[in-house]
């Protein structure tokens, strides 16, 4: 999901949405606990597009296939809850959507989905909208704060999105981020977690090759 905290939304200067904004991340992109987060070396080479940020995230899974799903049964749908990572090169997604281009190929590098280090069944956190979510770049802290102030909760992104799409045993839903997202750069050691949940921890290294 894309602006889902009122704060991303004015810090990307981008309006707060009506209506959920979803996009899609394809299965190339993910990588567990302890893995690298590789920065493309087409990314780091160039003036244009040399800026990757990070964006922590909290993730629902799809427990069984669904579609046109009433709000009012959305939990009936969620297997449980982990962290992810929603990598995106950002220069060149603004350049993608500034002239008018789908911005897919900023969100779809290898590796730009970090995710884990489980899933906590639903069961186990009776509130996912009162979780604090907290990243690190080199211990610094970058981004922190509370599911809380999502501005579409998960049943209502859950019912929203079936209306479109099928959704499949396994799918991931990634909820959105809060303000704070900024750069990575090789090197870096990223470190997000949220509460209930755990923390996964990642290096960022430089993409090997001429």
């Amino acid at each position: 999901m894309g602006r889902n905290y009122v704060d991303h939304a004015r810090e990307m200067k981008a309006r707060v949405p009506k209506d959920p904004v979803f996009f899609g991340k394809t299965v190339n992109t993910l990588v567990t606990d302890g893995n690298p987060i590789i920065y493309p070396k087409i990314l780091y080479d160039s003036q244009e597009y040399n800026q990757v940020d990070h964006e922590v995230e909290l993730a629902f899974i799809i427990s069984q296939k669904c579609k046109n799903i009433q709000i009012e049964h959305a939990h009936e749908y969620i297997e449980g809850y982990t962290i992810f990572l929603d990598i995106t090169a950002r220069k060149m997604q603004i350049s993608d959507r500034n002239i008018n281009l789908p911005w897919y190929r900023s969100k779809n590098f290898d590796t730009f989905g970090p995710i884990g280090p489980r899933i906590v069944p639903f069961s186990e956190i009776e509130d996912p909208h009162n979780l604090n979510i907290k990243l690190q770049i080199n211990r610094e802290v970058r981004q922190q704060s509370n599911t809380k102030y999502m501005i579409f909760k998960i049943p209502e992104i859950l019912s929203y999105l079936s209306k479109f799409v099928t959704l499949f045993t396994g799918d991931i839903v990634a909820s959105g981020t809060p303000s704070g997202v900024g750069p990575i750069q090789p090197g870096d050691l990223i470190e997000a977690s949220i509460e209930k949940i755990g923390k996964i921890a990642h290096k960022v290294i430089l993409e090997e090759g001429d």
